[in-house]
């Protein structure tokens, strides 16, 4: 591939969080940035002035096609994250969305480098025992899990249909400055209520951000990531009860942590779930089944495959400090 400082990319949803570090990393490197975004207002500064910037949502075709022409490297983070959501919500973005974003790369650039396409190890399904690359996805009824199972789906029939080059990557759980889980998490153990799981003894699946970017730069180029799909998440091991215990005590964190069974939490997640579905429907409870499993069941699936290429450079205790020192700068603003 042509050198970094010769090439361009596309980047969808440059305005999350992982597709805005992505975007800054790049631009760092010296490459000619085009970015696909719903709304340029939510689109921070540099990358609004530094970047083309191209208006519209994955299923607006001809915003799509436009986005996708004459770049060498597509980098598609754009995605329904939320964690709780309806079924035709998460299909629209996560599996119609990359339709639309592989059939104008079919018919658009043809030329293609390579597809980054960011997915998640949901996909997995929370089992008890942790997951490489080899084992079965299933989802595990969860809307968001499916729905990114099918869009990965997607990206491998209509990549090998039209011969494109692509690479799926799947990232924990990740942290680092603007991440949406270090906030959420960060609120509850600052003044709220926070909740472990079986005494919170499960691996949590951290990556650090910009590990992650090196992981989907690396992606953009290497021949080995050519039709493959890898885990991402940092090389240690740390339990959610070693993450949060760490985050209140240096946030000075007043927020109450309790600690359910699995059995116990997955009957009140139940309850609250009914409740909220049949009164409250587009209000997220307290506790679902979904956070259950996220706190409940590993997410330190294997990712002994791209640390070979990626080794991890920022460990656990510099990502916690950058962690929480954007974390605690935010809370002051409020």
């Amino acid at each position: 591939m042509a050198d970094a400082k010769k090439l361009s990319a596309l980047i969808t949803g440059a305005s999350g969080f992982v597709g805005y570090r992505l975007a800054e990393r790049l631009l760092e490197e010296g490459w000619k940035i085009r970015l696909l975004v719903r709304d340029a207002k939510k689109l921070a500064s540099p990358l609004n002035t530094r970047c083309e910037v191209i208006i519209g949502d994955l299923n607006d075709v001809a915003a799509v096609s436009r986005a996708v022409r004459d770049v060498n490297v597509i980098f598609h983070c754009a995605a329904n994250v939320n964690t709780w959501d309806n079924s035709d919500a998460y299909y629209a973005a996560n599996v119609l969305g990359v339709t639309t974003l592989m059939t104008a790369i079919t018919k658009e650039n043809k030329t293609l480098a390579r597809l980054v396409h960011v997915s998640t190890m949901d996909v997995y399904g929370f089992p008890a025992v942790a997951c490489n690359e080899m084992s079965t996805p299933n989802g595990a009824g969860f809307g968001y899990g499916e729905s990114k199972l099918m869009g990965e789906s997607v990206v491998r029939e209509l990549g090998s249909q039209a011969g494109i080059s692509y690479t799926i990557i799947r990232p924990g759980n990740i942290i680092g400055p603007r991440s949406q889980f270090i906030t959420r998490i960060g609120a509850e153990l600052k003044f709220g209520i926070m909740l472990t799981v079986d005494k919170g003894q499960v691996h949590a699946g951290l990556v650090y951000i910009d590990n992650l970017i090196d992981c989907l730069i690396w992606a953009s180029s290497a021949h080995e990531a050519h039709r493959e799909c890898y885990n991402v998440r940092d090389n240690y091991d740390v339990s959610w009860r070693t993450f949060i215990d760490k985050f209140r005590s240096d946030i000075n964190g007043k927020g109450f942590v309790f600690n359910l069974s699995f059995s116990a939490a997955e009957k009140l997640a139940r309850g609250l779930e009914t409740f909220h579905k049949l009164l409250l429907p587009r209000h997220e409870p307290m506790l679902h089944r979904l956070l259950v499993r996220f706190f409940g069941r590993t997410c330190g699936h294997s990712a002994d495959r791209i640390h070979f290429f990626c080794p991890t450079k920022v460990g656990f205790e510099e990502a916690m400090q950058d962690s929480i020192q954007w974390f605690l700068k935010q809370s002051k603003k409020y």
